[in-house]
């Protein structure tokens, strides 16, 4: 039985195509302020205490793109999203307590950082 397979183009406009088991960071910032310096160096250190990277990080600056913080309801800065296997979680905040938000999201830590 020859499995189903639909080209990006000619996949149906209205059904999204799913992401497998992708995994999306998105920090989403205000300017330069002190707040969004922090959470920025928060990332880093989370994305170090990550078993698995990330398949793809972004850190968008809502002052720069508001059309897209609208389009992503973000209501607040900064705000951490995540997305993986179709799974969406924010967190708001500076991303201070790491350990605290990799379990939250469900993020398994390396070892040696438990």
């Amino acid at each position: 039985m020859e499995a189903a397979y639909r080209p990006a183009a000619m996949a149906q406009p209205d059904k999204a195509i799913p992401l497998a088991t992708r995994s999306i960071l998105r920090l989403y910032i205000a300017g330069n302020s002190p707040s969004s310096r922090q959470a920025e160096q928060n990332l880093k250190h989370l994305r170090t205490l990550m078993k698995a990277e990330a398949d793809h990080v972004e850190v968008i600056d809502v002052l720069a793109d508001p059309a897209l913080a609208e389009k992503e309801s973000i209501l607040a800065t900064p705000t951490l999203c995540y997305e993986h296997s179709g799974r969406r979680r924010r967190i708001v905040g500076d991303l201070g307590d790491s350990k605290r938000i990799l379990m939250f999201l469900g993020i398994e830590m390396k070892g040696d950082a438990a």
